[in-house]
């Protein structure tokens, strides 16, 4: 946003672009020196306790080229399903409670319970309750996932301003538009973090649940490369694993803030 006069105006969407694109070079920039670190640590420590990065992404180019030998969609649909799932019921409750002060008494016990709760129990205990495979994993994942969500959406909906919302009741404009033009816009950063917030800790979520209780998936895959000490594969599922959570939210993340918060640029 550019100040003239002390007030906030919109800039050209040349400048939005300009922004996104500088936000992506600065980030291959860290990333490069994360990987010049990474050589000199493979250099000294040696190649078995950390592999050279050039080994490392070969092994994962090779990952992806036998997508689905090497499980990686099942990771995914569990990340999708659990993660939206997740959202959905996190943000719903989440709302209800930050609007009325019953449903939050009631919930936040819940929810202070469940972020209270190291996540390797809530895996441990989803595989004595449900066994092996996929009701577990994405149990683990709505579990650990909804309360995140859950707290962005209450603290979002509780801290909206009650003189603007009686004033929409006072011109009686209606729920229609008080939700288009007070709730939408002020909750849509809780709303946009909550999705970046979520979908960072869920695939985390999912490849530990896999490690610990699976026979397939990334995690699966992982828990079998440590067992025959190939520590390039682990780096490579590792690396894959961080290049799908920084490209989401680079490529979904970012332009919605871009689009629906440019007050924040």
């Amino acid at each position: 946003m550019i100040k003239t006069d002390k007030i906030r105006k919109p800039q050209p969407a040349v400048f939005y672009i300009i922004d996104y694109l500088w936000s992506g070079f600065a980030g291959l920039g860290v990333a490069m020196v994360v990987v010049a670190l990474w050589a000199w640590g493979s250099a000294v420590f040696g190649e078995f306790m950390l592999p050279a990065p050039v080994e490392v992404f070969q092994k994962s180019l090779d990952l992806l080229k036998h997508f689905q030998e090497n499980e990686i969609g099942i990771s995914l649909w569990r990340s999708v399903v659990g993660i939206s799932i997740a959202l959905v019921a996190g943000l719903a409750a989440g709302l209800v409670a930050g609007s009325f002060k019953t449903a939050m008494a009631l919930l936040k016990p819940v929810i202070t319970v469940l972020l209270a709760m190291p996540p390797i129990i809530w895996v441990v205990m989803a595989l004595f309750w449900f066994g092996f495979g996929n009701p577990s994993v994405l149990f683990a994942v709505i579990v650990l996932v909804a309360p995140l969500t859950f707290a962005s959406a209450a603290v979002g909906m509780a801290s909206v301003d009650k003189k603007n919302e009686e004033l929409f009741d006072a011109y009686r404009l209606g729920r229609l538009k008080k939700i288009r033009y007070l709730y939408l816009p002020h909750l849509t950063g809780y709303l946009i973090s909550s999705i970046g917030v979520a979908v960072a800790m869920g695939v985390k979520v999912v490849i530990m649940a896999e490690l610990l209780g699976a026979s397939e998936g990334i995690g699966a895959r992982i828990a079998d490369a440590r067992a025959m000490l190939e520590t390039s594969a682990v780096m490579a599922y590792v690396v894959l694993v961080i290049a799908f959570v920084a490209l989401f939210d680079y490529l979904i993340i970012k332009p919605l803030e871009i689009l629906f918060m440019p007050w924040r640029r």
